[in-house]
């Protein structure tokens, strides 16, 4: 699972080992675009693992697309880091289904779905 660099929490990713190569294409296939709490998942391939890869990317440490997304999402932390001035907040209660993309490995496919807070 990804986690955020300072915080150490979840960033909304994952990495699953498949033993084939078909048990991988066969997850990009059927589980790429499922529901799973009301978030859509998505599925990618990885490039392979680099230190400091565990934790999200970008140059504010968030995921790539992250940095660029338009919408409010308050798990998270609201609107993309460089878009955030740009646009004016939105209703934090308005559902939105949008998901980040992650990149992606050989034999191993990346999940990117919202981590929920929990309070």
């Amino acid at each position: 699972m990804g986690l955020d660099k300072v915080k150490k929490t979840p960033c909304g990713f994952c990495f699953v080992e498949y033993y084939t190569r078909e048990e991988a294409e066969n997850a990009m296939r059927y589980v790429n675009g499922t529901r799973l709490d009301d978030r859509i998942i998505r599925t990618d391939w990885d490039t392979g693992f680099k230190e400091g890869r565990q934790y999200g990317r970008g140059k504010s440490g968030g995921q790539v697309r992250d940095e660029y997304r338009s919408d409010f999402d308050e798990g998270r932390g609201g609107y993309g880091k460089i878009v955030q001035t740009k646009i004016r907040p939105r209703d934090p209660y308005e559902k939105v289904d949008h998901v980040d993309m992650c990149h992606v490995l050989k034999y191993f496919c990346c999940w990117t779905f919202q981590m929920r807070n929990k309070r």
